[in-house]
């Protein structure tokens, strides 16, 4: 729920994750962990008290727990408006860069796509912008003589990567920040797909997944920390499969279900070849970002998944090659800190709210 300081100046939506304050400020739309002396000052900040009477109060509350008080309120009014100021929202959207998107009738290629019920026309502005989308999503091409009811754009322009949504702008990002671009993209066929606005997800998750029955399990890594290897090892041993990197959650934090190849780097092929025996025949291919993988093709949509699947767990895995198993509980914490890094959360209150209180329900390990 937002919160307001009385001078409606201060404006955060506010959860208590165990020990933790976890504040998300309206102004930069960013995310700040605190803990309770830090957050007696924001209380008193956000009402619009001064930095002495603070001190004051902090001096008789919490004199046994820290040895400057002064020192320690100068220092967390000075986080607070760091965040609360909107020159610190993190810029990487370039949309309004773009003065005008009159870019060359002439693509590099066009692809048509059977996605669900959904025919979608990509086109691609060079091969760079195919290379990047088309291999996760190439065994669902049908023939480019299809009617395609969605259109979307790719094409570089003044040195942005630009994507379109039947003609109107949907993003621009700097080109070295290609993974958004390429994220945005699944985010807008995810829109596509389950008919929920692109602006109405709670969460976008770098993570794979598994279901059973109607519930399911996340896992999140690093690249080459094992979370593809793990799910196509559950999926190789009957469990259900939502997807290899990358899963949309809903405003009710339910997972859904991505029909995009499962990518998998040369490390996991002996593994994983004695579940898939086609790995060993299929080409190895260079990602856009120079990683070498193999596809293996999904086919993951189906009824049961049209409306999402409740999140019994979510997991964070790391690979450690001859180390022993390890599984225990992550605090609350750690899990948002772990989170935060491989996640975007739609930076709207209403659902950072519901984001706070998934973390809150959800257990976390490692």
């Amino acid at each position: 729920m937002m919160q307001k300081g009385k001078d409606n100046s201060i404006k955060y939506v506010l959860k208590k994750l165990d020990s933790t304050y976890a504040t998300w400020f309206q102004n930069s739309k960013s995310f700040l962990l605190i803990e309770e002396p830090a957050f007696e000052v924001l209380k008193h900040f956000s009402d619009g008290i001064d930095k002495k009477k603070i001190t004051t109060i902090c001096q008789e509350k919490l004199g046994h727990l820290e040895e400057n008080i002064p020192q320690f309120v100068a220092e967390i009014i000075q986080h607070i408006e760091y965040f609360n100021d909107t020159n610190n929202t993190p810029a990487i959207s370039k949309k309004h860069k773009v003065a005008n998107q009159n870019h060359s009738e002439s693509f590099y290629s066009r692809c048509v796509y059977n996605l669900g019920d959904e025919i979608i026309e990509v086109k691609y502005g060079n091969e760079d912008l195919e290379f990047a989308v088309h291999p996760l999503i190439a065994h669902l091409e049908i023939s480019n003589n299809t009617k395609a009811n969605h259109t979307i754009d790719c094409f570089i322009q003044d040195n942005l990567v630009i994507s379109e949504y039947n003609g109107q702008l949907l993003d621009a990002y700097h080109k070295e920040d290609f993974e958004y671009f390429t994220g945005g993209l699944r985010q807008l066929m995810y829109s596509i797909l389950y008919k929920i606005d692109y602006y109405d997800w709670m969460a976008m998750f770098h993570a794979s997944g598994i279901k059973q029955k109607n519930e399911s399990i996340l896992f999140s890594a690093a690249a080459g920390s094992g979370k593809t290897t793990i799910s196509a090892l559950l999926k190789a041993h009957g469990f259900g499969y939502l997807s290899d990197d990358f899963i949309a959650g809903d405003a009710a934090g339910k997972a859904y279900p991505f029909p995009a190849a499962i990518s998998v780097k040369e490390g996991s092929v002996k593994t994983l070849s004695e579940f898939y025996p086609e790995l060993l025949k299929t080409a190895t291919k260079k990602t856009f970002i120079g990683k070498e993988v193999k596809y293996i093709p999904i086919n993951n949509i189906d009824a049961p998944n049209k409306n999402g699947v409740p999140v019994k767990a979510f997991v964070f895995v790391q690979f450690v090659k001859n180390g022993d198993f390890v599984f225990e509980k992550v605090g609350k914490r750690e899990a948002l800190q772990l989170l935060l890094r491989e996640t975007w959360v739609n930076p709207k209150p209403e659902f950072v709210s519901r984001f706070f209180d998934w973390i809150d329900k959800l257990p976390f390990y490692r």
